[in-house]
């Protein structure tokens, strides 16, 4: 019996050396460190100065009226391009435009985008305009021949314009226009770029 015991208890202690062992293999170091991280949204801030740029009366066929206006980047977000959305509405004072369009005989040129030294002349009719969208800050080959900026408008800068509005004379009686007035809205519509790797 005495040997049973001692065998028992040696085989005990050698179990429980073993588990001593074994536990101890699961000891280990351990650090641990934190980093936070803060998004904050780019905005888009596009103004034009003055914000009327034209506001005439007594307008005869003939009439060149010639204006700067600028663009003005105030966001944090560069500006790849700025699309012109023309709407306008003509009132008949006198009901007597029959097929006359007040629309088709004002003719507006823009002359020039200083910053991008882009003196290429976009000619045409306020009707015509109404249903195109011309990007008013790309640079053309002319503006890249003359070292004009890049397109767009960057953070924090502005574009100088000029835009010249005539009404168109056809050399005949034009008195179905007496008294008419046309109302005129631009939107400038600038979106941002494409997103990038950060």
């Amino acid at each position: 019996m005495n040997i049973k015991k001692t065998l028992g208890l040696g085989v005990a202690s050698a179990a429980l050396g073993l588990t001593l062992v074994g536990g101890g293999t699961f000891a280990y170091f351990s650090d641990s460190a934190q980093s936070t991280a803060a998004f904050n949204n780019g905005t888009l801030s596009l103004t034009s100065d003055p914000a009327v740029i034209v506001d005439l009366s007594n307008l005869k066929p003939g009439d060149l009226i010639t204006r700067d206006f600028k663009l003005k980047n105030d966001g944090s977000l560069d500006i790849p391009k700025v699309l012109l959305k023309t709407s306008s509405a003509v009132t008949d004072t006198n009901n007597n435009n029959g097929s006359h369009n007040l629309k088709d005989d004002i003719i507006v040129t823009f002359l020039n985008n200083n910053d991008k030294k882009q003196p290429e002349v976009l000619i045409i009719s306020l009707a015509d305009l109404e249903s195109q969208s011309p990007d008013l800050v790309a640079r053309k080959i002319l503006g890249t021949l003359l070292g004009g900026e890049k397109s767009g408008i960057k953070a924090g800068t502005e574009d100088k314009l000029t835009v010249q509005f005539a009404f168109k004379e056809n050399f005949q009686p034009q008195n179905y226009y007496q008294g008419d007035k046309l109302k005129l809205t631009w939107n400038f519509e600038a979106s941002q770029g494409a997103g990038e790797f950060k």
